[in-house]
């Protein structure tokens, strides 16, 4: 439906939440300052309202709040209104620490962020109760002729007869088995707004071809949407549209993180780098000291390992075991207490003793956060591999390393001395890859603070 795109609606809604914004503001400034607010008042506080108004509206397009002609607008609409303002909001505040001391009032901005979601919220909430009563109505309806035959076609038919609010109506249902004159012959003598495809990727009847289909709407200006059956060749795979060398392409994947939540994550990460850092310069004397007195050898420990993708790093961490290590791990596999590609021993004779001591409280992995900052590791992630372990993993094994590795990972902190299997590792990756969040990642990083520290039991 190309009212579907209406910038000009678009534009409309998005100054309307710039209005709704700035009487936020305005209410705020009077409750906090007084009943009486002066010009200049606000004005000195100008910086706040437009730092966190550029950052709803970034979130807020990006994420297609304004696009409510979209069918899909409706669906999990308060989440979306939550999340918008939780993102606005933590880097707005971030703006008031950047601000001079006469330009920043905590109180001003929780007021007014508490005043702009009650205000965007109720303007949501109405408008989608217009546009369903308006659409049950049948008023803003888009018309269309169902084209297909199989599962997927009747799919769609039963969600849209059980939606209406999505605005569409299905006038005709035509099976593969029109030619295609009788199908010139509906379109000529029906108002419909748009036909959908519904191929299956195994077609019984043979010699039939979408193309002329295609050219007869192409010939009569009518749109065509074609569902390409194609993602159901999947399990959990998704897909989505993206051009490609100036070509439609559907493009798979197994992660789903849009361009927004990349860069979240990815400042996310910076941010611990850089408190993680100054942490590891003011261990690094001590330990280094501590490492060459007690046994031969570098201060750091550099392997290669496999990150995201298959692409090899160098990994950085202080030496913890015999500089001839590796060596002897040869000799060591049969006391390996994980069944899989991986190992580990919780008694290995190999550390030495102030190895043993880092090792306790991870102080040995303080010189990744040299990785995360070059981008070669992420604070929570899955463990990376060495090319041997890669070399023994099964094929779904791989989807583990999707992700950047991380320092930190959902399975360290769910009793990982307890887990035996490889396997059991990977199913928890990928658990943590299908849910991700950056509430997820927060957590994963407080419960690691606490495993150190109060259960330490719990870890090698």
């Amino acid at each position: 439906m190309l009212k579907e795109h209406s910038s000009f609606v678009k534009q409309v809604i998005a100054a309307v939440d710039c209005i709704l914004l700035l009487a936020a503001f305005y209410l705020a400034n009077k409750v906090v300052f007084g009943r009486t607010v002066e010009v200049q008042k606000m004005v000195d506080y100008w910086i706040m309202f437009i730092g966190f108004m550029s950052f709803y509206l970034y979130f807020a397009w990006t994420r297609s709040l304004f696009s409510i002609l979209h069918f899909n607008w409706m669906s999990g609409l308060f989440r979306r209104v939550v999340m918008i303002f939780i993102s606005a909001g933590f880097l707005g505040a971030a703006i008031l620490y950047l601000m001079p001391q006469g330009q920043s009032s905590r109180k001003l901005y929780l007021a007014f962020a508490l005043f702009s979601f009650l205000f965007i919220g109720t303007e949501k909430f109405l408008i989608k109760q217009f546009i369903t009563r308006m659409r049950k109505n049948n008023r803003n309806i888009t018309t269309i002729i169902l084209f297909g035959r199989g599962r997927i076609a009747a799919q769609i038919n039963q969600e849209i007869s059980c939606r209406p609010e999505w605005g569409f109506r299905v006038i005709r249902k035509l099976d593969l088995g029109i030619s295609p004159a009788e199908f010139e012959t509906v379109l000529k003598n029906c108002y419909v707004e748009e036909v959908c495809f519904c191929v299956p990727r195994k077609l019984t009847r043979d010699g039939f071809a979408i193309d002329p289909y295609l050219q007869i709407c192409e010939e009569m200006g009518r749109p065509a949407r074609v569902f390409l059956n194609i993602s159901r060749a999947t399990y959990f795979a998704r897909w989505e549209y993206h051009r490609f060398m100036d070509r439609a392409t559907l493009i798979s994947h197994t992660v789903e993180l849009d361009p927004d939540q990349v860069i979240f994550k990815r400042i996310f990460d910076v941010a611990g780098a850089l408190v993680g850092i100054p942490v590891l310069v003011l261990c690094y004397p001590f330990l280094a000291l501590a490492i060459k007195l007690t046994s031969h050898g570098p201060v750091f420990f550099k392997q290669v390992r496999v990150g995201k993708n298959g692409k090899r790093f160098v990994i950085y961490k202080f030496r913890s075991m015999a500089d001839d290590a590796e060596k002897h791990k040869k000799e060591l596999l049969k006391h390996n207490e994980l069944d899989g590609a991986v190992f580990k021993m919780k008694n290995d004779p190999r550390v030495t003793i102030i190895g043993r001591f880092m090792r306790k409280f991870s102080i040995d992995e303080l010189p990744q956060f040299v990785n995360v900052l070059k981008g070669e590791m992420s604070l929570v992630g899955t463990r990376p591999p060495t090319p041997d372990e890669v070399s023994n993993y099964q094929k779904w094994h791989h989807r583990r390393m999707s992700i950047r590795p991380g320092l930190t990972g959902l399975w360290q902190v769910s009793g990982r001395n307890l887990i035996k299997t490889f396997d059991d590792i990977v199913r928890l990756d990928l658990k943590y890859i299908d849910n991700w969040s950056i509430w997820l990642d927060i957590k994963i990083i407080v419960k690691t603070i606490k495993v150190l520290f109060f259960e330490r039991d719990t870890a090698f």
